[in-house]
């Protein structure tokens, strides 16, 4: 069983600086309030890692994931917007799109825990989706939502599912079901915004 408080100075290090390339990847740092990136990585960090590194099936996967981005609509502020009067808290689509990110940057190109495990958590990784590729899944999917979400900060809960269902047929019909999430995800983000 993977463990933080079992991890070497050295690790602890690697893991910190591996969640950091994360966050900073996702782009979604200048959209959250200052201090929202340390506040993320704590969690993550402290709270979020050992659970996933543990996990055994898709469902545990989806419980841990939901929980987090739970909180993260309750805990983490947008940052201030000229013409606002108070600070909006961040979208589901907005943490989960960070949260991806980093699992992506950690498990699948990192292989933490391990390369076994990490293996094993890839089939259950969610795409994360950008602006753009809505745009392009809208294309493929047109009536499959209404309304289409334009903005990340646009999509919510049941948004994201959809999306999330729609990357999986997307993989389905584009590639035989022969990719994971992420891999669809390098994929397409490259199509979307090249």
């Amino acid at each position: 069983m993977w463990a933080l408080s079992q991890l070497t100075k050295e690790e602890r290090l690697r893991l910190r600086f591996i969640i950091d390339m994360g966050l900073t990847w996702s782009g979604m740092m200048r959209v959250f309030d200052k201090g929202t990136k340390k506040k993320l990585h704590d969690k993550i960090m402290h709270d979020f890692a050992e659970k996933v590194f543990n996990i055994g099936s898709k469902e545990e996967f989806v419980k841990i994931h939901t929980d987090f981005c739970d909180w993260g609509t309750n805990y983490i502020d947008q940052a201030e917007r000229k013409g606002r009067r108070q600070k909006d808290k961040a979208s589901y689509g907005q943490i989960a799109k960070t949260l991806d990110v980093t699992l992506k940057v950690a498990v699948y190109y990192c292989h933490l825990p391990d390369c076994e495990q990490s293996r094993r958590i890839c089939r259950w990784l969610n795409a994360a989706v950008d602006t753009a590729m809505m745009r392009e899944l809208k294309k493929d999917f047109p009536s499959e939502m209404r309304p289409w979400p334009t903005l990340i900060k646009d999509v919510n809960k049941e948004a994201y599912y959809k999306i999330q269902s729609l990357v999986h047929e997307s993989i389905k019909r584009e590639h035989n079901n022969a990719i994971t999430r992420p891999q669809w995800e390098d994929i397409h983000w490259v199509e979307a915004n090249e």
